[in-house]
Order: C-alpha cells, then sequence, then structure tokens
C-alpha cells in the first residue's frame, strides 16, 4: 500500500545535517502528497527528535498518518514512543539504501538549494525555515499536473470526504 503512494499518511523522515555535522534539520514528507515539515534542531539527540516529532505530527488528526519509515539512525531511538502516539507502525530503511525512503531524500534536495551543504543551520533562523517550507508545499510539480503539494493534499482530502 506504502509503495503505491495513493493515500496519504505514510511519511518519511530524515535529518539534513549541516556544515561539520553540528547543525540539523528535521524532514517529515508524505509520500503521497510531497507536504513537507521542516524543523530546525539544536542537537541530532533522540529526546530533541522526538520532541519535534511528537509537536508537529500531532496536529494532525489521528487516523491520519499510518506509517512512518526511518534510517536507522541513533536519533530516531524513540520510534516505539512517537509510534504508539501516532497509532501508526514505524518502519526502517535498510542499511545504507537512501532510495528506500527517497521521497524525503529528494525532498532534502530540493531543501539544499536554499540551504547548500555547507551552511551552518544554526545561523539559520525559524522564520526563514517556514519560508522554505512554504516554498516547497507552494512549488509547482510536474508529476502532479503542475499541482503543488498542498492542492493535491486538498484534492485527496475532497476526494475522502466525498
Amino acid at each position: 500500500v506504502v509503495d503505491q503512494r495513493k493515500r496519504i499518511g505514510d511519511i518519511e523522515v530524515d535529518l539534513m545535517i549541516g556544515s561539520n555535522h553540528k547543525s540539523a534539520l528535521l524532514v517529515m514528507t508524505d509520500r503521497a502528497t510531497l507536504v513537507t515539515m521542516i524543523e530546525k534542531l539544536t542537537s541530532k539527540n533522540a529526546d530533541e527528535v522526538y520532541d519535534k516529532m511528537n509537536e508537529r505530527l500531532t496536529n494532525f488528526s489521528s487516523s491520519w498518518i499510518k506509517t512512518i519509515t526511518f534510517d536507522n539512525g541513533k536519533e530516531f531511538a524513540y520510534h516505539r514512543k512517537i509510534a504508539k502516539d501516532l497509532k501508526a507502525k514505524t518502519y526502517f530503511t535498510r542499511p545504507y539504501t537512501s532510495q528506500d525512503k527517497g521521497t524525503v531524500e529528494n525532498r532534502i534536495g530540493v531543501i539544499r538549494r536554499f540551504f547548500p551543504k555547507k551552511t551552518d543551520l544554526r545561523n539559520i533562523t525559524e522564520k526563514r525555515i517556514k519560508e522554505v517550507e512554504r516554498l516547497l508545499n507552494y512549488r509547482p510539480i510536474r508529476k502532479f499536473n503542475y499541482n503543488n503539494p498542498i492542492e493535491v493534499l486538498k484534492n485527496k482530502c475532497v476526494a475522502l470526504m466525498g
């Protein structure tokens, strides 16, 4: 079901690391709509990653998020806790296979246009991060007939209700 990318709520999660591995962004992307959420982290600590995910993802109705896919990093140590909070199933990629969560990897590539590899993400403001998130979610995408992720999400929600 997840591979078909038809239902909303299959989330891929990864960290985008800043210069000298001193800073990071938590990036969460829905596989079906490409709606992307970005959170600034002060560390790669599992406690902070859990807190940011919990803060952001629990805003949705409990039935919205169905699966969450992580890589095998220790920053995702609280995967069971977030799964319980969201009543979602969690999955992990095979080691060293970024293609298992290619959607979020692609979105990180787009985010890198705003914050190139050597950027110290500690110097980026929350306001700028939210601006980039908005730009990403309102960016037309060819595979969606040049609709943006927010429009795709709205269309899928209307189809579910109708």
